[in-house]
């Protein structure tokens, strides 16, 4: 379903495909709750992010936020000369702050202001992050970690020096998925939820992303709800690869020998939809499809597999729709199914032939948190931002 709405000149959120002044990251802090339950996650978790701040800085800046009691290990790890790219490290109090930038940090978006001291000048949307609805509360927190976690856009807005924007709507930046030209994809389950935004109404929801992004056509699919953390986040589902093209994600061969798998049912309710939407531009939507691996070969750990299967862990991440496209770039993941990798691979240099060079980063850790390339990650579009 697609509701259009005059989109506010005030504010645009650019595509992702447009310049990056620089990408975002972050080290996991060492107290959050994932780590003490797991340990080794976090030195697992450490490697994949610095191999994903690896790979963007071949392309562009990168700022690596890190806390103050790993910031001499940061240092080694990202000596000066080391990458193309300056990897700047952004010092943090508290030991708490996930990983995921993409939800966590602000979600950047540009003033559209043909004159003036401020045109085209970049500010950061505070979604106020909650911890994707409440789900990781206890009696010393406020959603995941502490305040460090809800309070950090706000927190890196400040140090960074630019504008905060203050938004009524609860919702992470992997919620939101837009072409830079007026249209933008999410889930219901993500953000009409009453763990995000209760009493609000389609509309309201809608009137704000007008105000905030300047959008003025969303596209909803159903999504799901309540099985993994997210609530089904749009950038491990369906991904703009340009204007009026976009990747969706395809649950596995072994996934859909389930029939009552919901993500088959989320798949074929997406299908049906795009299909049939128009963009903001009037344009059909180009579908390209690209299966995900079986989890029965990506996940390496064998005691894991089997809590996943009993289904006594959530399900992880494996998907290739969350890569990240950077300044000349793309970051794309692999897991360890090589069948489903190289025909992954394929697809993307495909559809990218000539206008991006392909980057591949092997991730294990972040999947199985629920998380990909594209949820670490948060750009800063380049300032004054060029329609």
């Amino acid at each position: 379903m697609a509701h259009i709405r005059l989109a506010s000149q005030a504010f645009h959120r650019p595509a992702e495909w447009a310049r990056h002044a620089r990408t975002i990251l972050a080290w996991p802090g060492s107290e959050t709750v994932h780590y003490k339950e797991f340990p080794g996650a976090l030195a697992s978790a450490t490697r994949e992010v610095s191999a994903i701040a690896d790979a963007v800085a071949r392309f562009e800046p990168v700022t690596l936020v890190v806390e103050r009691a790993r910031l001499e290990d940061a240092r080694s790890r990202f000596a000066p000369g080391t990458t193309k790219h300056n990897v700047g490290l952004h010092p943090i109090d508290g030991k708490q702050l996930d990983l995921w930038m993409r939800d966590i940090a602000p979600t950047f978006t540009a003033r559209t202001r043909p004159n003036g001291p401020d045109s085209r000048a970049i500010c950061g949307v505070d979604f106020n992050f909650n911890g994707w609805g409440n789900k990781f509360r206890t009696d010393t927190s406020v959603g995941l970690g502490t305040e460090t976690c809800v309070g950090f856009a706000r927190t890196l807005l400040q140090d960074l020096k630019i504008q905060r924007i203050e938004s009524t709507v609860v919702t992470e930046g992997g919620a939101i998925e837009v072409d830079g030209e007026g249209t933008m994809i999410a889930t219901e389950s993500s953000i009409i939820n009453d763990n995000r935004n209760p009493g609000m109404s389609r509309e309201d929801i809608e009137a704000e992303f007008a105000r905030t992004l300047g959008i003025d056509r969303l596209i909803w699919v159903p999504g799901v709800k309540d099985v993994e953390v997210t609530d089904c986040h749009i950038d491990a589902f369906i991904r703009f690869v340009r204007p009026g093209v976009v990747l969706l994600s395809r649950p596995s061969a072994e996934e859909t020998r389930n029939a009552a798998s919901v993500w088959v049912r989320a798949y074929k309710e997406a299908v049906d939809i795009i299909s049939r939407e128009k963009d903001a531009k009037g344009r059909s939507l180009e579908v390209i499809e690209i299966s995900e691996p079986d989890i029965s070969e990506a996940v390496a750990d064998e005691e894991y597999l089997r809590a996943i299967e009993a289904s006594e862990l959530p399900p992880p991440a494996f998907n290739y729709a969350n890569y990240l496209m950077v300044n000349g770039g793309l970051i794309f993941p692999q897991f360890g199914d090589k069948n489903s990798d190289a025909t992954a691979l394929a697809t993307i240099q495909r559809l990218f032939e000539g206008e991006r060079e392909i980057v591949t980063v092997s991730l294990q850790e972040l999947p199985l948190m629920g998380g990909g390339i594209h949820c670490a990650t948060q750009q800063i579009p380049s300032s004054p931002w060029v329609p």
